[in-house]
């Protein structure tokens, strides 16, 4: 136990990466220390992370390395391949389409429906505004992950409404694909624009109650993402 009342990391002797911010554990550390060079090229998509490398590079043990690349996987940007190792989150142009042309088929659809039946109401209208401003919040605070889970869980607020529990259960069943693909936008940089930008319109048209334009709005986010993302993919030739 630390002087703080932290429980001290078993590897907490060892020296951090230069720069690291002090964090609860070391494992903090590690995870923020490759997510950022993943988010910044360092490692490309599909690039291996070999443990021995760098538990290495980081002066730490294995252990906590192993145990950073579960984190990150868990937030879709690693993947672990049994007996290879862990590898740098990669997905192709195929399964782009796929989730993005599923959750356009589905949100616009399920948001029609909503705004047809009147069903955004004030405290449905209430809920969707406040998760918009967790997106921009997180924006502002340049948290990526934070980015990330606002955005997907914005899109499932707006889809919710709608309240056909099968067509939810089929956007949750590929939440973890949607999450993948859209931290891969990120990594890539093929979106460039801020992240409320993107968003803001679609809010703007259902707060209007124009139908019509929200989901026309919605529909060109998702595609534009889609295209955006296949075209930085076939750049870099990583599908």
């Amino acid at each position: 136990m630390g002087p703080d009342g932290v429980q001290a990391d078993p590897d907490d002797s060892r020296a951090r990466p230069r720069g690291l911010a002090r964090p609860k554990t070391l494992t903090h550390a590690v995870i923020d220390h490759i997510a950022e060079a993943v988010i910044r090229g360092t490692y490309p998509p599909g690039a291996p992370l070999p443990e021995v490398t760098l538990a290495a590079e980081l002066n730490t043990a294995r252990g906590t390395v192993r145990e950073a690349l579960r984190a990150l996987r868990d937030r879709g940007l690693v993947e672990i391949h049994p007996h290879r190792g862990a590898f740098v989150q990669s997905i192709g142009e195929k399964r782009v389409r796929e989730v993005f042309n599923l959750r356009a088929l589905l949100e616009c659809y399920a948001l029609r429906t909503a705004m047809t039946a009147g069903y955004i109401d004030d405290a449905p209208l209430r809920t969707i505004q406040a998760a918009f401003s967790k997106l921009d919040d997180a924006y502002g605070r340049g948290d990526l992950f934070a980015v990330v889970d606002a955005d997907i869980e914005l899109h499932y607020v707006i889809a919710s409404t709608c309240r056909e529990d099968l067509l939810l259960d089929h956007l949750k069943s590929i939440q973890m694909e949607t999450r993948r693909v859209i931290i891969l936008t990120k990594v890539l940089d093929s979106d460039t624009s801020a992240e409320p930008d993107t968003h803001r319109p679609i809010i703007e048209a259902i707060e209007a109650g124009d139908v019509e334009l929200a989901v026309s709005r919605l529909d060109d986010h998702i595609c534009q993402s889609r295209e955006q993302l296949l075209a930085r993919l076939r750049e870099r030739d990583l599908s």
